[in-house]
């Protein structure tokens, strides 16, 4: 199991309780949760983290005050201090269902990726996640372009069949994976940062 989905499961109310010092909004402290284990897990994948728990307190913190710089510069950022009730809600919001049910994909999805032998999780996440082509894979992992589509093939079948096992159709899973890669993009744009 990885070991930053291993320290988020053990240690979630604790960076919930460390985020809610900062955030009267329980909204806006699980979303700063789920953001710390998506940036965590996706830093794994390109470095060792030798201190998971620590890591991802790091990660919330950076996570929480980039937020918070962003809606300070926001033009209308003041609105989410206001406790006025008038506030325009979004039809489009996805239900208390709807968030737990992504929340649980993503964490079969983390686990699934997670079972995979190294070398195959690797140049998986290397493919479905940063979507790099094949050949620039063997290059980053000096092995042949057919080693590397070996290891993104089983990755594949071995990630729908835990998905299968759990109860879940692995077409199921596109907003799930679809996080993941959004996260793993805007760290690629950025590279990794140890100091998270």
């Amino acid at each position: 199991m990885s070991g930053i989905l291993k320290a988020f499961l053990e240690n979630e109310r604790a960076i919930k309780r460390y985020l809610s010092r900062y955030s009267s909004s329980l909204q806006d402290v699980d979303d700063y949760a789920q953001e710390t284990f998506l940036r965590g897990f996706a830093a794994e994948i390109r470095i060792p983290v030798e201190e998971p728990k620590a890591y991802l307190f790091k990660v919330a913190k950076n996570v929480m005050l980039a937020d918070i710089r962003k809606q300070s510069r926001s033009a209308n950022g003041y609105l989410q201090e206001t406790d006025d009730v008038t506030h325009i809600l979004d039809e489009g919001q996805a239900s208390v269902e709807e968030w737990l049910d992504g929340r649980k994909k993503l964490t079969l999805f983390a686990k699934a990726v997670a079972h995979l032998s190294p070398r195959c999780r690797k140049a998986f996440l290397l493919r479905r996640i940063d979507g790099l082509k094949y050949k620039q894979i063997a290059n980053r992992m000096d092995i042949s372009v057919s080693a590397v589509e070996k290891h993104v093939t089983n990755g594949l079948l071995k990630c729908n069949q835990y998905l299968r096992e759990q109860g879940y159709q692995p077409s199921e899973f596109g907003a799930a994976f679809g996080a993941v890669k959004k996260v793993a993009h805007g760290r690629a744009r950025r590279r990794v940062k140890h100091d998270e």
